[in-house]
């Protein structure tokens, strides 16, 4: 029986017991695959010797094996996978493109470079994220891609790199192999794709992973969480990748790229950080962009001792829910005199607050408008009223994406009504199990008393949670003090890091 070119073999990561218990691998939901493995010549004829019929080759010098309908189910399978032992028929001397998974040799999404992932097909892949034989191996493995020997390998079959596939974990870019496979040595582009620096886009799929890291931190800063994150994504693509065993989040926009905030992961290393930077610096234009936002307090002491610069950022603001629920004391007259005042001269008018649906959308963003007019309306006056509008106008994506993706997001919002007129809406999750964020509110200004009776309302029906995050305050001294006069039991404050000089 022959075996694998040895000098080809590579070793194995995934557990045979975990393969055999597998219904991943091997099973394709189309006939014409791109992902079908791909047979050299030496490899299509052992598996021809191994019982695997000629037919199944369309070109005996190599190409995707024609995959055939799977006799227990829905779909195709490789004709080398055995449905009844769950593994391959020709198992040792299965070709190199078995070998590699879970890899993936891809070409990015321009076509221009080679990149080396993990398939988060493989339920192991996802299980082991945060692990470092996964990262240690890949390490390996790219030098061994990278060797003259599979270059000249690659180079003859180049059908065994595929295409960009948005399930795959971007690792790194195979500068050398993308080289001999574009036939031409050209210099690098002046300013790099974050796929080429080994960075993933984030999609709606990889929720449980992110929330899965967040598991890591214990901060209740309000920006490390999902739906805080994803109601700015008309304003920026995220990217994400694994450095030294830390989930790192990074923020693409016009500039170049920035990290919303710090590596997550059970202990993060220095070798971490500056990886990091070392990524946004070959994206950025300038070093100066780059930087890692929304450090905590505690937090601020490693990233000072490695020589970065740390400055305050913003604050946010938490409260006790029972004390914003009663507004109870002199410290709360103005606000209990704000929500009184509304329920005696509108007590008439049908008060009501709802749940949000999608069909209030439109009423809603018709208010958002109508909200955001009011604030730079006659008598109005701003610290600095450019940088205002700018804000307000930068949160009207957010808004109108809070109010599209509600569900998807996992908002809870309310809408409250006055004689069956939409005048607010307000929007929130929860961050902890006991820490709620109200994300969002809009209430109309003409209405006295409204913004006041609309917060403490919603914050009443928010029983099972003990403490309110009203987020942060943009930096505006006029919100700082509106959040200041619910009189806050904590104040938080984040820090950005960037290198010196």
């Amino acid at each position: 029986m022959k075996s694998i070119n040895p000098e080809l073999a590579l070793p194995q990561l995934i557990p045979s017991s975990r393969c055999l218990t597998c219904d991943v691998c091997c099973r394709f939901p189309e006939k014409d695959s791109p992902l079908a493995p791909y047979f050299m010549a030496d490899e299509i004829r052992q598996a021809i010797g191994r019982g695997i019929p000629k037919e199944r080759f369309s070109n005996d010098q190599g190409g995707r094996i024609e995959l055939i309908p799977h006799p227990n189910g829905e779909g195709y399978i490789c004709p080398a996978f055995d449905p009844a032992s769950n593994g391959c028929r020709i198992y040792n001397d299965r070709p190199l493109d078995c070998q590699l998974f879970p890899l993936a040799l891809m070409w990015d999404s321009s076509g221009s470079t080679v990149l080396l992932g993990y398939d988060r097909k493989c339920p192991v892949i996802v299980e082991t994220l945060f692990e470092a034989g996964p990262f240690e191996y890949s390490r390996s493995m790219a030098a061994r891609l990278e060797s003259d020997e599979m270059i000249k390998t690659l180079g003859a079959h180049p059908g065994l790199v595929g295409v960009y596939q948005e399930d795959v974990m971007i690792l790194m870019s195979l500068p050398r192999l993308s080289e001999a496979l574009s036939g031409r040595r050209s210099s690098p582009p002046v300013r790099p794709s974050p796929e080429m620096i080994g960075l993933t886009p984030l999609t709606d799929a990889d929720r449980p992973l992110f929330e899965s890291a967040m598991k890591w931190t214990r901060t209740e800063l309000s920006s490390y969480s999902w739906p805080a994150l994803m109601v700015w994504k008309d304003h920026f693509q995220y990217y994400w990748t694994m450095i030294e065993r830390q989930f790192c989040l990074f923020a693409g926009y016009v500039d170049g790229l920035f990290m919303p905030f710090p590596p997550i992961g059970e202990k993060l290393t220095e070798p971490a950080v500056r990886q990091c930077f070392d990524r946004m610096d070959a994206i950025n234009s300038s070093p100066a962009l780059s930087r890692i936002e929304n450090l905590d307090a505690e937090q601020v002491p490693f990233y000072e001792a490695m020589g970065l610069v740390v400055k305050p950022k913003e604050q946010e603001y938490l409260y006790h829910r029972e004390a914003l629920v009663h507004l109870a004391g002199d410290r709360y007259r103005a606000k209990r005199w704000a929500c009184n005042r509304f329920v005696r001269e509108h007590r008439e008018n049908h008060v009501r607050l709802e749940c949000y649906r999608s069909s209030d959308r439109d009423e809603c963003l018709e208010l958002f408008g109508r909200w955001k007019k009011q604030h730079a309306g006659p008598g109005t006056s701003f610290e600095r009223p450019d940088e205002e509008q700018m804000i307000l106008e930068d949160a009207a994506t957010a808004h109108k994406r809070a109010l599209e993706d509600f569900i998807s997001l996992g908002l809870t919002g309310r809408v409250m009504r006055l004689g069956g007129k939409i005048v607010g809406y307000t929007f929130g999750y929860p961050l902890r199990p006991d820490i709620f964020c109200v994300l969002l509110e809009v209430a109309d200004r003409e209405i006295t008393g409204l913004s006041a009776y609309l917060y403490r309302e919603f914050c009443r029906e928010l029983s099972g949670f003990s403490t309110i995050h009203a987020m942060d305050d943009s930096g505006l001294e006029r919100l700082h003090a509106a959040k200041l006069s619910y009189h806050p039991s904590k104040i938080l404050t984040s820090y950005i890091a960037t290198r010196p000089g």
